[in-house]
């Protein structure tokens, strides 16, 4: 028999034992636990655990209901949860995100189980989560990127990039003019003229997928660059600045978000600003930090972001019912 001990097969097993008992009808503990390849001891400690779990922010009554005849089990009410969960492409992508992004940071105590599971759902997921559409996350830049961007700026040639907008949690592609890289707390960056923008721009090396120096010279401006003594992020005109009080989870944010106004707390917890562009990035940042991520919603545009999220999420399990 399989170990009863490790959290991650008791808590695959537990997301598999709701659909399998609502299609067989009159199963037993000792025949879960047969099919589950573990104790009955161990089927009856995971179906009394999901008396615990259900919709999101509800009340008992949205919780999964199991009930014992004997040995026999019943589940009356499965909380939307009626056959094996499958992620969608998008979901499987933004997980696949947050993951790469969580192995990255320093603050991270079980590389190994973090990295296990990223294994796992690029395994299972295959081309649902093309690496096209997924967005590498990495501390700094790929030495490849690196060197590219600096062929550029010494021979004086254009640069094609593919670049991760984190204000928007979008990667796009342009050409740009590049006129020099500079370092300042937080990073590397690149200052060039974006032909796309048709304007001055700073792109944090690390944002960086791809460069490729093209066989045409680079023409920016003859304007001096912009000062970066005073930060990096200039706020658009329709900006809105967001306060978030993150968990140790979602410490990772500070590596890869321009946030302002950053404070450490000795709880473990981190207070931060985010100027964001639009209500779908910061929904969007939301789904990717999870519940893990959030230590309290202190900002009403971060709870209302939230209330839209549940509320979408709660549509979709109406789906599965």
């Amino acid at each position: 028999m399989t170990s009863v001990g490790n959290s991650q097969t008791q808590l695959r097993r537990m997301s598999l034992l709701v659909p399998y008992v609502q299609t067989h009808e009159g199963v037993t503990v000792q025949e879960l636990a047969a099919e589950f390849d573990t104790s009955p001891a161990q089927i009856r400690k995971d179906l009394k655990a999901l008396w615990f779990c259900g919709l999101p922010g509800q009340g008992m009554g949205e919780m999964i209901e199991v009930s014992f005849n004997g040995e026999v089990v019943d589940i009356s009410f499965d909380a939307g949860i009626d056959r094996p969960l499958q992620l969608t492409q998008q979901e499987a992508t933004a997980l696949i995100v947050a993951l790469r992004a969580l192995t990255a940071s320093p603050e991270l105590v079980d590389n190994d189980s973090v990295t296990s599971a990223l294994d796992k759902i690029e395994t299972a997921v295959g081309d649902r989560a093309s690496t096209s559409r997924a967005i590498a996350v990495s501390a700094t830049p790929t030495p490849a990127v690196a060197a590219d961007v600096k062929k550029a700026l010494e021979s004086r040639r254009a640069l094609e990039i593919d670049y991760y907008v984190a204000t928007r949690d979008e990667k796009t592609t342009r050409v740009v003019d590049p006129v020099r890289m500079v370092r300042v707390p937080g990073g590397d960056y690149l200052q060039a003229w974006c032909r796309r923008a048709e304007d001055m721009r700073t792109f944090r090396l690390d944002r960086i997928d791809r460069a490729l120096v093209l066989d045409e010279p680079a023409s920016p401006p003859e304007d001096d660059p912009r000062d970066l003594s005073a930060g990096v992020y200039e706020p658009g005109p329709d900006d809105t600045v967001v306060s978030l009080k993150l968990s140790l989870g979602g410490r990772w944010l500070t590596d890869y978000y321009e946030l302002e106004n950053v404070e450490y707390a000795d709880d473990g917890t981190t207070y931060a600003e985010l100027p964001v562009a639009e209500d779908d990035a910061l929904e969007r940042l939301l789904w990717q930090l999870g519940s893990a991520g959030v230590a309290a919603f202190i900002d009403p545009h971060v709870l209302e972001a939230a209330h839209r999220i549940g509320e979408r999420s709660g549509e979709a399990l109406n789906n599965y019912r």
